[in-house]
C-alpha cells in the first residue's frame, strides 16, 4: 500500500496525435499564431475533465512519434533506456505500468488502434492479461468492473486520416469528406511513396487511407500548411464528437459507483511547415508539447503552466499503485496530483530517430521474406532538442533530400542548431546564441552519448515477422 489515495480502477487515455493547446480548455494556444484563418474544436468533455482535474497542459514528449513516446509514458525511463526510440526495430525492455499493476493483484486491459507498432511485436504487450485491437466493444465486452483493473486506452483517430481511424468508425461519412477532398486535386498516377501505416488495413480502408495520404501530400507539397492544419483541427472535434465523448459516458456508466483515477495524455502533436511532415520528423512545440490530465476522486483541481515530460507520467502512476521495483528516469507528481503543489520544471529531452526510406523498404522486404530480421535496421537521430529553463534548443542533423515525400533519402548535413525563450505565455522565439544555449546543448550532448553506448552494446532482442504480419502487409500492398 502507498500513502497517497487508492482506487479500485486506473484508466489510462492516450489520444494519440492530440497537441495540447487542440484542447478548447487550455490557455497556452500556438496554433493560432502560425495558422490563419482556423476554426477551433469543440472539445466539451475534455473542457469539463480539465476543470474538474489536474491538468498539465506543458507535458514535454520524448519522441515525435508513436512508438516510442508510448514506450516513455508507460515506463517512466528515457528511450535508451526502455530501447524502443526508433520507429519499429528494438523490443521493450524493462517493466512498465502494466507490470507494477500485476504485483498490487490488478487485471490489465489494453486496447490498441495501433497494433503493428503498439502491440507485441514491440514487447507492449507483456504482462497485460486482455489485449483488444481496435475494438471499443470488444473491450466494454471484457472489461470487469468487479475486480480491481488498470486499463490503457490507446485511441488513433487524430492521426491521418483525421476524425475517421477507419470505415468502421468512420462510416459514410469517412467515405464522403475522402471523395470531397479529392475532388479538389488533381489525378495522379505517380505511385504514392507514404505506404506505411499502424494497423492491419486492406480493401477499400487501404484505399481511402492512401487516397487521403495523396490528398495531405499534394497540399504539402504546395505549401498549403493552413489548409492542412484545418483538416487536423475537424479531425479534432469529430473524433470528440464521435468516439471519444461516447466512449467516456459509456465507461464511466460501467464504472459508477466505484473510484477511478483517469490519466489522460497525447503521445505528441502535429504541425505543418517547411520543416514539419505532420509529426515523425520534427521538433516543433506543437508536435512536442503534449497535454497531461489526471481525473477523479481526491485529486486537486487546478491548471499548472510549468514543464513537466512524458516520462515523468509512468512514475505518478506508479507512485500511488507501488509495485515500482526499478529505478526511473521521471519523477512522481504526486504533490501535483493531489495537494496542488506547482511542479518544479525540470530538463526535457527529445529526439527523432528515423531511417532512410529506400532502406527501410529493403529492411522490410526481407525481414517478410525470411520471418527474421537481416540484421539491424540502420536509423540516425535526425532532429532532436533540450529544454533548459526558459531555453528550448534544437538541432537538426540530417535532411531528406530528393523527389516527393516519403520517398526521400537521408543526407547528413551541417548541424542546424537554434535556440529559443518562452515568453510568459510559454510560446517560443528565436533568441540570440547565450550561456543558456550553450549549457543545455551540452546537456544535449550527454543525452545523446547514452544512446550511442546502447547501439554498441545491444544487438539483438528485436521483432521478428511472424507469418500474420506477413500476410497483413500483402494485403496492403507490399510484394513478399
Amino acid at each position: 500500500m502507498t500513502g497517497y489515495p487508492q482506487y479500485d480502477h486506473y484508466v489510462l487515455v492516450s489520444l494519440d496525435t492530440l497537441r495540447s493547446d487542440a484542447i478548447a480548455a487550455n490557455p497556452l494556444k500556438l496554433w493560432p499564431r502560425t495558422h490563419s484563418a482556423q476554426q477551433a474544436p469543440r472539445t466539451p468533455l475534455l473542457d469539463q475533465m480539465v476543470a474538474e482535474g489536474a491538468f498539465l497542459p506543458n507535458a514535454i514528449s520524448a519522441a515525435p512519434y508513436t512508438s516510442a513516446a508510448h514506450a516513455t509514458l508507460l515506463t517512466g525511463r528515457w528511450p535508451h533506456r526502455h530501447r524502443v526510440y526508433e520507429f519499429f526495430n528494438r523490443r521493450l525492455r524493462g517493466e512498465t505500468v502494466f507490470t507494477w499493476a500485476h504485483r498490487r493483484g490488478l487485471r490489465t486491459y489494453f486496447k490498441s488502434d495501433f497494433p503493428i507498432i503498439l502491440g507485441k511485436h514491440l514487447g507492449f504487450t507483456d504482462d497485460v492479461d486482455e489485449y483488444v485491437v481496435e475494438d471499443d466493444d470488444e473491450y466494454f465486452s471484457r472489461l470487469d468492473t468487479s475486480a480491481p483493473s488498470l486499463s490503457f486506452l490507446h485511441f488513433g483517430s487524430l492521426h491521418i486520416p483525421y476524425g475517421f481511424h477507419n470505415l468502421h468508425y468512420g462510416g459514410d461519412a469517412y467515405r464522403r469528406r475522402v471523395a470531397e477532398l479529392a475532388a479538389d486535386i488533381p489525378a495522379s498516377e505517380a505511385a504514392l511513396g507514404d505506404r506505411l501505416v499502424e494497423t492491419y488495413r486492406s480493401g477499400e480502408d487501404l484505399e481511402l487511407l492512401l487516397r487521403y495520404k495523396r490528398i495531405v501530400l499534394h497540399h504539402y507539397e504546395n505549401g498549403n500548411y493552413d489548409t492542412l492544419f484545418s483538416l487536423y483541427l475537424e479531425g479534432v472535434e469529430t473524433f470528440m464528437r464521435t468516439r471519444f465523448e461516447p466512449f467516456m459516458e459509456r465507461l464511466m456508466e460501467r464504472m459508477r459507483g466505484r473510484r477511478v483515477l483517469v490519466v489522460l495524455f497525447g503521445d505528441h502533436g502535429e504541425e505543418y511547415d517547411a520543416s514539419s511532415y505532420g509529426h515523425f520528423n520534427t521538433m516543433a512545440e506543437g508536435v512536442t508539447r503534449v497535454p497531461v490530465l489526471f481525473w477523479g476522486p481526491e485529486v486537486s483541481a487546478g491548471t499548472h503552466q510549468e514543464r513537466i515530460r512524458t516520462v515523468d507520467v509512468a512514475p505518478t502512476i506508479g507512485a500511488v499503485l507501488g509495485g515500482v521495483q526499478e529505478r526511473l528516469d521521471g519523477v512522481p507528481l504526486v504533490e501535483t496530483v493531489f495537494d496542488g503543489t506547482s511542479p518544479r520544471p525540470r530538463e526535457a529531452f527529445v529526439q527523432a530517430h528515423v531511417s532512410d526510406t529506400a532502406q527501410f523498404v529493403d529492411f522490410q522486404h526481407k525481414l517478410l521474406e525470411s520471418g527474421r530480421k537481416p540484421g539491424s535496421l540502420p536509423h540516425v537521430c535526425y532532429a532532436e532538442a533540450v529544454y533548459d529553463g526558459d531555453v528550448k534548443v534544437s538541432r537538426q542533423n540530417y535532411l531528406y533530400t530528393g523527389g516527393p515525400v516519403g520517398t526521400w533519402s537521408l543526407a547528413r548535413c551541417e548541424p542546424r542548431i537554434t535556440a529559443e525563450r518562452f515568453d510568459a505565455d510559454l510560446v517560443p522565439h528565436r533568441s540570440e546564441w547565450s550561456e543558456e544555449a550553450a549549457h543545455a546543448l551540452a546537456l544535449l550532448d550527454t543525452y545523446g552519448s547514452h544512446f550511442e553506448a546502447d547501439a554498441a552494446e545491444h544487438q539483438g532482442d528485436d521483432p521478428v515477422a511472424t507469418a500474420d504480419i506477413r500476410a497483413q502487409l500483402r494485403d496492403m500492398g507490399y510484394r513478399i
